[in-house]
Protein backbone atom coordinates (compact mmCIF):
# COMPACT_ATOMS: atom_id res chain seq x y z
CA UNK A 1 0.00 0.00 0.00
CA UNK A 2 1.17 3.39 -1.15
CA UNK A 3 0.90 6.01 1.91
CA UNK A 4 1.30 9.63 1.39
CA UNK A 5 0.91 11.55 4.99
CA UNK A 6 0.93 15.45 4.71
CA UNK A 7 2.80 17.16 7.40
CA UNK A 8 3.27 21.06 8.55
CA UNK A 9 6.14 22.71 10.21
CA UNK A 10 4.15 24.93 12.56
CA UNK A 11 5.76 27.75 14.95
CA UNK A 12 6.98 26.34 18.35
CA UNK A 13 5.80 29.29 20.62
CA UNK A 14 2.54 30.79 21.55
CA UNK A 15 3.64 34.48 21.03
CA UNK A 16 3.55 34.77 17.53
CA UNK A 17 4.31 37.56 15.36
CA UNK A 18 1.75 38.82 12.59
CA UNK A 19 3.33 40.90 9.54
CA UNK A 20 1.18 44.31 9.27
CA UNK A 21 1.26 44.64 6.13
CA UNK A 22 -0.07 41.04 5.01
CA UNK A 23 -0.98 39.51 7.83
CA UNK A 24 0.28 36.38 7.65
CA UNK A 25 2.23 34.92 10.93
CA UNK A 26 5.93 36.09 10.34
CA UNK A 27 7.98 32.21 10.43
CA UNK A 28 11.63 33.66 9.03
CA UNK A 29 13.32 33.47 12.49
CA UNK A 30 10.55 31.95 14.76
CA UNK A 31 11.29 28.24 16.53
CA UNK A 32 9.17 25.99 14.64
CA UNK A 33 8.08 22.11 15.22
CA UNK A 34 6.59 19.03 13.32
CA UNK A 35 2.69 20.12 13.85
CA UNK A 36 2.50 17.26 17.12
CA UNK A 37 -1.16 15.71 15.45
CA UNK A 38 0.86 14.91 12.16
CA UNK A 39 3.27 12.43 14.54
CA UNK A 40 -0.10 10.66 14.79
CA UNK A 41 -0.46 10.53 11.19
CA UNK A 42 2.72 9.21 10.72
CA UNK A 43 2.48 6.64 13.31
CA UNK A 44 -0.48 5.52 11.97
CA UNK A 45 1.01 5.16 8.34
CA UNK A 46 4.04 3.38 9.40
CA UNK A 47 1.90 0.69 11.69
CA UNK A 48 -0.71 0.33 8.41
CA UNK A 49 2.87 -0.29 6.40
CA UNK A 50 4.15 -2.92 8.87
CA UNK A 51 0.65 -4.92 8.92
CA UNK A 52 -0.02 -4.71 5.31
CA UNK A 53 3.50 -3.83 3.44
CA UNK A 54 3.90 -0.61 1.46
CA UNK A 55 5.68 2.67 1.17
CA UNK A 56 4.86 6.14 3.36
CA UNK A 57 6.00 9.19 1.62
CA UNK A 58 6.08 12.88 3.40
CA UNK A 59 4.86 15.44 1.77
CA UNK A 60 5.34 18.88 3.32
CA UNK A 61 4.55 22.92 1.89
CA UNK A 62 6.74 25.48 3.07
CA UNK A 63 10.36 26.70 2.95
CA UNK A 64 13.70 25.04 2.91
CA UNK A 65 13.47 24.72 7.15
CA UNK A 66 10.63 22.16 6.52
CA UNK A 67 13.07 19.53 5.54
CA UNK A 68 13.66 19.27 9.34
CA UNK A 69 10.03 18.46 9.83
CA UNK A 70 10.20 15.74 6.51
CA UNK A 71 13.51 14.45 8.59
CA UNK A 72 11.95 13.98 11.79
CA UNK A 73 9.24 11.93 10.02
CA UNK A 74 11.60 10.38 8.73
CA UNK A 75 13.45 9.23 11.77
CA UNK A 76 9.90 7.78 13.18
CA UNK A 77 10.26 5.11 10.04
CA UNK A 78 8.56 6.90 6.76
CA UNK A 79 10.69 5.92 4.14
CA UNK A 80 11.40 9.18 2.29
CA UNK A 81 9.85 12.77 1.76
CA UNK A 82 8.83 15.65 -0.77
CA UNK A 83 9.22 19.32 0.22
CA UNK A 84 7.27 21.74 -1.84
CA UNK A 85 8.88 24.89 -1.87
CA UNK A 86 8.36 28.04 -4.25
CA UNK A 87 8.11 31.64 -2.80
CA UNK A 88 5.29 31.70 -5.25
CA UNK A 89 3.66 29.87 -2.51
CA UNK A 90 3.79 31.82 -0.20
CA UNK A 91 -0.12 33.88 1.25
CA UNK A 92 -1.78 30.52 -0.11
CA UNK A 93 -4.86 30.39 1.57
CA UNK A 94 -6.51 26.39 1.98
CA UNK A 95 -8.28 26.75 -1.64
CA UNK A 96 -4.88 27.36 -2.91
CA UNK A 97 -3.11 25.09 -0.44
CA UNK A 98 -5.28 22.18 -1.59
CA UNK A 99 -4.75 22.63 -5.12
CA UNK A 100 -1.24 22.90 -4.86
CA UNK A 101 -0.87 19.33 -2.09
CA UNK A 102 -3.75 17.32 -4.39
CA UNK A 103 -1.34 17.91 -7.83
CA UNK A 104 1.84 16.83 -5.54
CA UNK A 105 -0.15 13.63 -4.94
CA UNK A 106 -0.93 13.23 -8.05
CA UNK A 107 2.63 13.40 -9.01
CA UNK A 108 3.55 10.34 -6.34
CA UNK A 109 0.77 8.05 -7.94
CA UNK A 110 -0.19 5.43 -7.13
CA UNK A 111 -1.45 6.59 -4.06
CA UNK A 112 -4.07 4.43 -2.20
CA UNK A 113 -4.37 6.25 1.15
CA UNK A 114 -3.72 9.90 2.21
CA UNK A 115 -2.86 10.35 6.30
CA UNK A 116 -3.22 13.87 7.75
CA UNK A 117 -3.35 15.69 11.37
CA UNK A 118 -6.63 16.72 12.24
CA UNK A 119 -5.57 19.97 11.82
CA UNK A 120 -2.59 22.43 11.98
CA UNK A 121 -1.77 24.44 15.31
CA UNK A 122 -1.00 27.75 13.51
CA UNK A 123 -4.11 27.50 10.70
CA UNK A 124 -6.58 25.71 13.15
CA UNK A 125 -9.36 25.33 10.09
CA UNK A 126 -9.49 21.46 9.13
CA UNK A 127 -10.07 22.44 5.70
CA UNK A 128 -7.44 20.56 3.66
CA UNK A 129 -8.47 17.21 4.27
CA UNK A 130 -11.58 18.04 2.30
CA UNK A 131 -10.12 20.33 -0.31
CA UNK A 132 -7.50 17.49 -1.30
CA UNK A 133 -10.45 14.95 -1.48
CA UNK A 134 -11.79 16.74 -3.75
CA UNK A 135 -9.36 17.54 -5.87
CA UNK A 136 -8.60 14.16 -5.96
CA UNK A 137 -12.07 12.23 -6.01
CA UNK A 138 -10.86 10.39 -3.11
CA UNK A 139 -13.29 9.31 -0.46
CA UNK A 140 -12.73 11.00 3.01
CA UNK A 141 -13.12 10.09 6.55
CA UNK A 142 -12.07 12.52 8.83
CA UNK A 143 -11.08 12.73 13.04
CA UNK A 144 -10.52 8.88 12.94
CA UNK A 145 -9.66 7.76 16.23
CA UNK A 146 -8.94 4.26 15.39
CA UNK A 147 -8.18 2.94 11.58
CA UNK A 148 -7.37 -0.06 9.99
CA UNK A 149 -6.96 -1.34 6.62
CA UNK A 150 -7.48 -4.56 4.71
CA UNK A 151 -8.71 -5.72 1.56
CA UNK A 152 -8.82 -2.15 -0.23
CA UNK A 153 -11.05 -0.78 2.31
CA UNK A 154 -9.96 1.05 5.53
CA UNK A 155 -12.06 1.39 8.59
CA UNK A 156 -12.12 4.29 11.01
CA UNK A 157 -13.94 4.65 14.10
CA UNK A 158 -14.45 8.75 15.00
CA UNK A 159 -16.98 10.61 17.90
CA UNK A 160 -20.18 12.11 16.52
CA UNK A 161 -22.41 13.76 18.23
CA UNK A 162 -21.16 12.91 22.10
CA UNK A 163 -21.40 9.02 20.56
CA UNK A 164 -19.37 6.53 18.71
CA UNK A 165 -19.33 5.60 15.74
CA UNK A 166 -17.51 3.23 12.78
CA UNK A 167 -16.99 4.24 9.26
CA UNK A 168 -15.50 2.20 6.00
CA UNK A 169 -14.33 3.27 2.49
CA UNK A 170 -13.34 1.93 -0.24
CA UNK A 171 -9.55 2.89 -1.17
CA UNK A 172 -7.83 5.67 -2.43
CA UNK A 173 -9.07 7.69 0.65
CA UNK A 174 -8.22 10.54 2.46
CA UNK A 175 -8.14 10.56 6.36
CA UNK A 176 -7.67 12.75 8.92
CA UNK A 177 -6.92 11.69 12.44
CA UNK A 178 -7.35 12.75 15.73
CA UNK A 179 -4.04 12.88 18.83
CA UNK A 180 -6.02 10.37 20.74
CA UNK A 181 -5.33 7.58 17.58
CA UNK A 182 -1.79 6.43 18.85
CA UNK A 183 1.35 7.30 20.81
CA UNK A 184 3.58 8.49 18.41
CA UNK A 185 7.16 5.88 18.41
CA UNK A 186 10.27 7.34 19.56
CA UNK A 187 12.71 7.37 16.66
CA UNK A 188 15.47 4.49 16.22
CA UNK A 189 19.18 5.53 16.30
CA UNK A 190 18.57 3.37 12.93
CA UNK A 191 16.20 5.88 11.73
CA UNK A 192 17.83 8.80 13.04
CA UNK A 193 20.87 8.02 10.95
CA UNK A 194 19.09 7.68 7.84
CA UNK A 195 16.89 10.98 8.48
CA UNK A 196 20.25 12.57 8.91
CA UNK A 197 21.71 11.78 5.62
CA UNK A 198 18.13 11.86 3.62
CA UNK A 199 17.51 13.87 0.57
CA UNK A 200 14.67 15.33 0.01
CA UNK A 201 13.03 16.36 -3.44
CA UNK A 202 11.98 20.05 -3.80
CA UNK A 203 9.17 20.55 -5.59
CA UNK A 204 8.16 24.12 -7.46
CA UNK A 205 5.04 25.23 -9.57
CA UNK A 206 6.15 24.07 -12.86
CA UNK A 207 6.89 20.85 -11.22
CA UNK A 208 3.46 19.81 -10.42
CA UNK A 209 1.67 21.88 -13.18
CA UNK A 210 -0.11 24.34 -11.28
CA UNK A 211 0.13 28.18 -13.27
CA UNK A 212 1.71 30.91 -10.88
CA UNK A 213 -2.04 32.88 -11.19
CA UNK A 214 -3.49 29.71 -8.73
CA UNK A 215 -0.81 30.03 -6.02
CA UNK A 216 0.15 32.51 -3.27
CA UNK A 217 -1.82 35.43 -2.79
CA UNK A 218 -3.02 35.17 -6.29
CA UNK A 219 -5.32 32.25 -5.73
CA UNK A 220 -6.46 32.81 -2.98
CA UNK A 221 -9.95 33.29 -2.93
CA UNK A 222 -9.60 34.85 0.83
CA UNK A 223 -8.19 37.66 1.87
CA UNK A 224 -7.00 38.31 5.63
CA UNK A 225 -8.30 42.05 6.26
CA UNK A 226 -7.22 42.67 10.22
CA UNK A 227 -5.80 40.09 12.53
CA UNK A 228 -5.78 40.61 16.46
CA UNK A 229 -5.96 38.98 19.92
CA UNK A 230 -9.01 38.25 21.61
CA UNK A 231 -10.24 40.06 24.43
CA UNK A 232 -8.75 39.00 27.89
CA UNK A 233 -11.33 38.39 30.51
CA UNK A 234 -11.06 39.01 33.86
CA UNK A 235 -9.96 36.14 36.41
CA UNK A 236 -12.98 34.46 38.25
CA UNK A 237 -12.20 34.01 41.70
CA UNK A 238 -12.86 30.70 43.72
CA UNK A 239 -15.31 31.09 46.82
CA UNK A 240 -14.11 28.08 50.02
CA UNK A 241 -16.60 27.45 52.76
CA UNK A 242 -17.11 24.51 55.51
CA UNK A 243 -20.41 25.15 54.66
CA UNK A 244 -22.58 25.92 51.93
CA UNK A 245 -24.35 28.62 54.00
CA UNK A 246 -20.90 29.43 54.82
CA UNK A 247 -19.78 29.72 51.44
CA UNK A 248 -22.80 31.96 50.36
CA UNK A 249 -22.06 34.42 53.04
CA UNK A 250 -18.82 34.85 51.87
CA UNK A 251 -19.88 35.46 48.19
CA UNK A 252 -22.24 37.82 49.35
CA UNK A 253 -19.83 39.86 51.73
CA UNK A 254 -17.07 40.04 48.48
CA UNK A 255 -20.44 41.24 45.90
CA UNK A 256 -21.53 43.97 48.63
CA UNK A 257 -17.61 45.12 48.65
CA UNK A 258 -17.78 45.30 45.03
CA UNK A 259 -20.85 47.42 45.01
CA UNK A 260 -22.49 44.76 42.86
CA UNK A 261 -25.81 44.43 45.52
Amino acid sequence: MNIVVLIKQVPAVSDIQIDSQNHNLVRVGAPTMLNPVDKNAIEAAIAIKEAQGGTVTLVSMGTAMASEALREGVSMGADGGVLLSDERMAGSDTLATGKILALAIKKLAPVDLVLTGKQSADGDTGQIPPAIAEHLGFSLITYAESLTAEDGVIRASRKNHGGMETVETKLPAVCSVMETMNVPRSPSIRNKMKAKKAVFDVWRLEDIGLDPSESGSAGSATDVTEVFAPEKHAVGIMIDGNTTEEAVQKLMADMAAKKLI
